[in-house]
């Protein structure tokens, strides 16, 4: 199967309300595949944690599903568009170390070299309201990290994230921003250079759909994603 269509499965699944990531993964190792969800249409699925009444009919649902479908078919043409990738679990590419976390994304939408995911990484996290002492410490041990074609991860945050990413760029090595809304947002606006500079010789990475926007509440699901791709956290 074209994986631009395994793609569309696991964003078909992730668009129909009510299905979150911890019951998608569920589905998926139910059936075996996004596909095989769909295709059974919920037939079979009494038996699975957190899967109602409600949620039977909703995947049995034919009219639901094909306007999920359209709207994935449409999302992934806009971040084709975009310059950008999709990766689902189903992907050789999708971080193993993800799938071992918490509620693991159905779909990465990703912007750079995603050849930067096999690579060793550590996060370099700390205060937006850095002191100028913190974020020259940032910067350092980014540099280090690079240096040793360690991958740098971090959230583009202001303060000690927007230097972590800076100290790894600088020293010319690799980084990864991982953000809270869709690729195609500049957040903070300030920032818009850098994510520019990371997409180009980095990776972006979001689990939100283009256009989404920074809600407070996506922060502390984006940053389990930052410690789900590292070894480490600074």
């Amino acid at each position: 199967m074209p994986l631009s269509l395994v793609a569309q499965h696991w964003l078909t699944l992730s668009l129909l309300p009510g299905l979150g990531c911890g019951l998608i993964s569920r589905l998926v190792a139910h059936y075996g595949g996004a596909e095989a969800v769909l295709r059974h249409g919920g037939r079979e699925s009494a038996s699975i944690a957190g899967i109602g009444p409600r949620l039977q009919e909703l995947l049995a649902d034919q009219a639901q599903v094909q306007r999920a479908r359209g709207q994935a078919k449409a999302e992934l043409a806009r971040l084709a568009d975009f310059g950008g990738q999709p990766l689902c679990p189903e992907m050789p590419q999708y971080p193993h170390a993800l799938l071992t976390i918490a509620d693991p994304p159905a779909l990465l939408f990703c912007r750079g070299n995603l050849s930067l995911l096999s690579l060793p990484a550590i996060a370099l996290i700390g205060s937006r309201a850095a002191s100028e002492y913190g974020c020259r410490i940032a910067r350092q041990l980014a540099a280090e990290l690079a240096g040793q074609g360690v991958v740098v991860v971090s959230g583009a945050a202001y303060g000690i994230d927007a230097s972590a990413h800076q100290g790894a760029l600088q020293a010319g090595g690799p980084t990864i921003a991982v953000l809270g809304c869709g690729l195609d947002i500049a957040y903070p606006k300030t920032h818009a250079s850098l994510l520019a500079d990371i997409a180009a010789s980095g990776l972006l990475i979001s689990e939100y759909p283009l256009g989404t926007q920074p809600d407070g509440f996506r922060f502390p699901a984006r940053n389990r994603l930052i410690s789900g791709l590292s070894a480490g956290v600074v």
